[in-house]
């Protein structure tokens, strides 16, 4: 099986949204022509990187990294997650991609990363604490 992680493209706006698998999880997406122009702005945000996993060819994990300084943080540059889905939360496909969004997050010479996660599991919990993340109430964080 080949597996990859690339940088988002236009094209990948509906296979990242067949990871969210029920309206509960994406209650209040804007439609059509919005969507689409939203998605356009998020890929163009420097300070972003959403990254796409793909296996054999078809898109099966996404992640969602902001860089950004705070004051909070000595005005250093710091990363955020906010979105993490893999299909079936296959854990192999999810370390990939945090991997590569944690060798980004270095490249941008960031010193930590934050990762919020609303639907965690215990495989979730499990695969956090061992790519490094310590747990936080409500969030996590890995110093870098």
């Amino acid at each position: 099986m080949k597996f990859i992680v690339r940088k988002a493209e236009e094209k990948d706006l509906q296979a990242i949204q067949g990871l969210y698998t029920t309206k509960k999880d994406y209650p209040h997406s804007p439609y059509g022509k919005e969507k689409r122009e939203i998605f356009r702005n998020m890929l163009g945000d420097r300070s972003g990187n959403i990254l796409v996993g793909e296996r054999n060819g078809i898109v099966s994990a996404f992640i969602s990294l902001k860089i950004e300084h705070r004051f909070e943080n000595k005005l250093l540059p710091s990363a955020i997650i906010s979105d993490l889905r893999a299909e079936d939360n296959d854990a192999e496909i999810l370390c990939a991609i945090l991997s590569r969004a944690i060798a980004v997050a270095m490249e941008n010479e960031c010193n930590e990363i934050t990762l919020f996660d609303k639907n965690l599991t215990a495989e979730k919990y499990s695969l956090y604490s061992i790519c490094g993340f310590k747990e936080n109430p409500g969030f996590f964080r890995k110093q870098i």
